[in-house]
Parts: structure tokens; sequence; C-alpha cells
């Protein structure tokens, strides 16, 4: 059996904000949702693990572009805890009122809406 269960649907960031490391210096907190489940996930960046290259571009963009990620592992899937490691994949980046709208049609109409981030 794998060490990480693999997360089967896309996820949209919701936003990326700085923290404190309790082990001192800054991290990331990446909030992230699912696409069909809408459930809420966490992961954090750490600019100074080899990770970084893995989520700079998409945390550089985070609060101002809507993003949806792919090819997500689950470090803890009761706490929902995303493993940093993943080897991220960029789906869709662009407008965060495009991301928006796109979900919310998505949402509210699930039968006839062309599943646009199938994975």
């Amino acid at each position: 059996m794998a060490k990480y269960q693999k997360l089967n649907e896309p996820v949209f960031v919701m936003n990326a904000k700085e923290k404190s490391s309790r082990y001192g210096g800054e991290i990331v907190e990446v909030e992230l949702c699912g696409i069909q489940s809408q459930t809420i996930y966490k992961t954090w960046a750490d600019p100074k693990n080899n990770n970084w290259r893995e989520w700079q571009h998409i945390v550089a963009a985070a609060n101002t572009k809507g993003i949806v990620i792919d090819n997500l592992k689950l470090k803890d899937p009761e706490k929902k805890l995303v493993n940093a490691d993943s080897h991220v994949r960029v789906c869709w980046m662009g407008k965060r009122e495009d991301l928006a709208n796109i979900l919310e049609e998505h949402w509210n109409n699930q039968d006839t809406f062309r599943k646009l981030f199938e994975v």
C-alpha cells in the first residue's frame, strides 16, 4: 500500500498566506478546496525546502489569480492535510472571477455542466 493517499479530485487555491514557522522563519499556508467535494484542505510550503519549486509559482499567483491544481497526495486524510512534496500540476489559471463563475455554474448545475477540471 502506498504511503500517501492520492487526492482524486482537482482543487482550487483559496488563498496563500505567510505565517511564522514553529521551527523559525516564514512558511506559506495554502488553503485548497476540492472541485467536486468542496472539502477544505491545507498544506504548508517552505521557501527553504526543496519542494518550494513545486509551489513557488502557485503561491506567487494565489491571491490574484484563480488556480486549479491536481496530482496531490494526502499526508493525513483525516486532518485534510496535503503532502507538500506532491508533484503539483496546474490544470487551469486565469481570472479569479472566471473561476468563481465556472465553479458556481458547476456546483449549481452538476447534471449538465461539462467537467472542465476532470482528472
